[in-house]
């Protein structure tokens, strides 16, 4: 039996729907039953826990195989200090495995996570991968994912209204694109037939690397908009426009960091390319199938 944390979130339910489909007996644990509703009805046990609470999560994982370890990777917008949230959810989670005796572990992590700083948010994740993998006679396996695909969901207005995309990247920085549902597939399949031992990390690099510039041309492909086009938004324009939204200044900071980080190339993979750490859906194929069909909607509204 696997539990997964944050099953209701995109990775969590895609590696419970994975490990379903297999045959395996699913714990599916969430701060809502009702939003695992659905996992639930195709034979998951559901357990509502809250990711602060240990004692909870301890309780949910005694039993278990392997559990799937995650701190949301979307941050609070109005959080005035998201890494302490980060900090206090990776506490409760390694307390747990610690008191419930799990021996494998598969975390979710991010690109860039070796770094202890200078990454925003990825430096949360720096410190859950420090406190739990000290955990005595845990294995744990480390899925540091590159950049969402999902992130292009963001952009639907303004590409509707304007016929284009912006983010404080680089054009023609070369960007890890992976979506979640893979992500969550490949944590499903980890925990079940995975054989590592220790701490280990494995990156997941998407299909291929694509700029900003490329996905646009994709998405200018899919919408059949020729004046379709990525613009490079400066990083003091970027917090800007976050804080004009209600977004906390340490969230904004943090977001603004993202950029530095990854124009500089300070955030970058450092595995090699292989059929491993690659995962099978192309940016073209996302397009087509998620971000198309919200924006064709999006302009009949």
């Amino acid at each position: 039996m696997f539990v997964i944390t944050g099953a209701s979130g995109r990775t969590g339910r895609a590696a419970a729907e994975y490990l379903l489909t297999a045959g395996h007996r699913v714990r599916a644990v969430g701060r809502s039953a009702r939003r695992l509703a659905d996992l639930a009805a195709r034979g998951a046990e559901v357990r509502q826990a809250d990711p602060t609470d240990p004692v909870a999560l301890a309780d949910a994982f005694r039993g278990a195989d392997g559990i799937y370890a995650v701190i949301q990777p979307n941050y609070i917008p109005d959080h005035p200090d998201f890494g302490a949230f980060q900090d206090q959810v990776a506490a409760s989670l390694t307390r747990a495995v610690a008191e419930s005796g799990v021996r494998r572990v598969v975390g979710l992590s991010s690109w860039g996570a070796q770094h202890a700083e200078g990454t925003g948010p990825v430096r949360g994740l720096h410190r859950f991968e420090r406190r739990l993998s000290a955990v005595p006679e845990a294995d744990t396996l480390w899925l540091r994912a590159g950049y969402f695909m999902e992130n292009l969901l963001d952009h639907i207005g303004t590409a509707r209204t304007h016929h284009r995309i912006s983010a404080p990247f680089e054009p023609g920085v070369p960007l890890p694109f992976v979506t979640t549902r893979d992500i969550g597939a490949r944590a499903g399949e980890e925990l079940a037939t995975g054989t590592w031992h220790g701490t280990e990390v494995l990156e997941l690099q998407g299909e291929r690397d694509v700029t900003m510039r490329e996905a646009a041309s994709v998405i200018a492909n899919a919408v059949r908009a020729d004046d379709f086009t990525y613009v490079q938004t400066s990083i003091a324009d970027f917090h800007a426009e976050l804080l004009g939204k209600g977004v906390s200044v340490d969230v904004a900071d943090m977001m603004a960091e993202v950029g530095v980080s990854v124009n500089s190339r300070h955030t970058r993979m450092q595995q090699p390319r292989t059929a491993r750490t690659s995962t099978p859906t192309s940016i073209e194929r996302f397009i087509e199938e998620e971000f198309a069909p919200r924006y064709r909607a999006a302009v009949s509204d």
